[in-house]
């Protein structure tokens, strides 16, 4: 087999970045290029853009190849609102039916598929934008290291909901266990798990916020529920009257090194100044949803009041101690993820976009989600700053992801796939698609890209695998 030394070395140095600490950059380098680390450990997307930090990169590519189509599996149980997930030579998705379905990588034939039970009837919520049915919305989570899979469906019980955790087997879909991840004291038809799942310390983080319209009474939390499904759940849940919602746009929490889980939150139901109460709010949590610290922009009154939520987007975890944080504002703030700051304590802000989902970084360069297309960014980590690069398409306006040396990003209104320069922003790839819902985002492995339209999985060569 032939060996990419390149592709070895790109690995290599991103392997010497993310292990700092485990091994020196020289010795990770010397060890990749003989082949005693291996690839596999970068071959596959377990968690909603790619990592714990959210930094939306494939360690997988090798050397860039003419795009082109793979496979495509049409006519799925129900709609795709969640990432792909790739793992062990398969790609996992899941549906609003509730069902689970796993592929072969290479080909797209199946591997295995699970239902987890009736989903919710979309005319039985007060209000949203899901339908016919809601199940599984928020992509799931991979424990690479027991190839476990925990999915949090949707499922109807009598005339009201239940969010119900399962854990399943990654390789054969086989259900170890499952448990209620329901908040205590919500109202079930009122809450939507739409934040994309996490892991920290043994525990599942699931985040719930309100349907589309924020109609009906509702609360946000975060639970973190026991991994091995031992012990109870714990819960953040905001301490507002109503909404506050942890949602991201669909993305997922963003977990530091030292397990500190950080979520934003959305509108919530104060917009006098002098009532705080934790709305349009970045909080930092424990593995086991204990307060730590929080940051909120000067103007998250008025932002509660207009709808404009610092929750509709993850935060990105950067080098030098520092997250970035989008909002619908319009604004972009730099925050130290040791000491938050509380009202006004950011480090650094400046208008960049309108913002959902989740954002990617590499070698001091974000790419920010906006929809107005994505904006890329250089960051100055060590001055705590940052000023605009380039801007994309005006329709990029789906969470980017980088692979294979381009910026991938959906245009969920017009049907289509970029790839773009991620130094200019110039296009390089332009791919029409199927009709996709909100915020969908594309994950990557193994020289493979892996996009969700409506019902249909998508399959496109980029690169050489690793």
């Amino acid at each position: 087999m032939a060996i990419d030394r390149g592709g070895q070395a790109r690995a290599c140095a991103i392997h010497g970045l993310v292990r700092k600490g485990l091994a020196t950059c020289a010795a990770c380098a010397v060890g990749c290029l003989l082949g005693l680390i291996p690839p596999a450990a970068w071959a596959d997307w377990t968690t909603y853009h790619g990592d714990s930090a959210l930094s939306g990169v494939d360690h997988s590519s090798g050397s860039a190849l003419p795009f082109a189509p793979a496979w495509s599996v049409p006519g799925l149980s129900g709609k795709i609102w969640a990432q792909p997930l790739a793992f062990s030579g398969l790609v996992i998705v899941a549906t609003e039916n509730n069902d689970v379905y796993a592929f072969h990588e290479a080909t797209g034939a199946p591997a295995w598929h699970v239902n987890l039970g009736p989903p919710v009837s979309s005319s039985a919520l007060p209000c949203g934008d899901i339908n016919p049915t809601v199940g599984i919305t928020s992509t799931p989570v991979i424990d690479p290291a027991t190839a476990t899979l925990y999915v949090v469906a949707d499922r109807r019980s009598g005339s009201s909901a239940n969010r119900t955790l399962f854990a399943l087997d990654a390789r054969t879909g086989a259900v170890h266990f499952f448990r209620s991840v329901e908040p205590p004291g919500d109202i079930p038809l009122n809450q939507l798990q739409r934040e994309s799942l996490a892991l920290d310390r043994g525990r599942v983080l699931v985040g719930f916020g309100g349907n589309d319209g924020d109609c009906g009474q509702y609360r946000g939390s975060l639970v973190s529920a026991p991994a091995d499904d031992s012990g109870a759940n714990a819960v953040y849940t905001v301490p507002t009257t109503r909404e506050g919602a942890i949602w991201s746009g669909g993305g997922a929490p963003a977990v530091d090194a030292a397990g500190n889980v950080f979520v934003p939150t959305g509108n919530a139901a104060s917009s006098d100044p002098q009532s705080y109460d934790h709305g349009d709010t970045l909080e930092k949590l424990s593995p086991l949803a204990a307060e730590l610290d929080y940051w909120a922009p000067a103007s998250w009154a008025q932002d509660s009041a207009n709808d404009a939520d610092l929750g509709s987007v993850s935060p990105e975890l950067l080098p030098g101690n520092l997250a970035y944080q989008g909002a619908k504002n319009g604004n972009g703030y730099l925050v130290s993820t040791t000491r938050l700051g509380h009202i006004g304590g950011e480090l650094f802000s400046a208008p960049v976009c309108n913002s959902f989902g989740a954002d990617a970084y590499l070698n001091g360069v974000l790419y920010v989600a906006c929809s107005s297309g994505v904006h890329a960014l250089n960051i100055d980590v060590t001055n705590h700053r940052f000023a605009a690069r380039w801007t994309g398409p005006s329709d990029a306006n789906g969470p980017p992801i980088i692979g294979a040396g381009l910026v991938w990003v959906t245009a969920t209104g017009s049907s289509k796939l970029y790839g773009l320069d991620p130094l200019t922003g110039a296009v390089k790839v332009s791919q029409p698609t199927p009709a996709m819902e909100h915020f969908v985002t594309p994950a990557a492995s193994n020289g493979r890209l892996f996009l969700a339209t409506g019902s249909t999985l998508n399959a496109y060569t980029i690169a050489t695998a690793v």
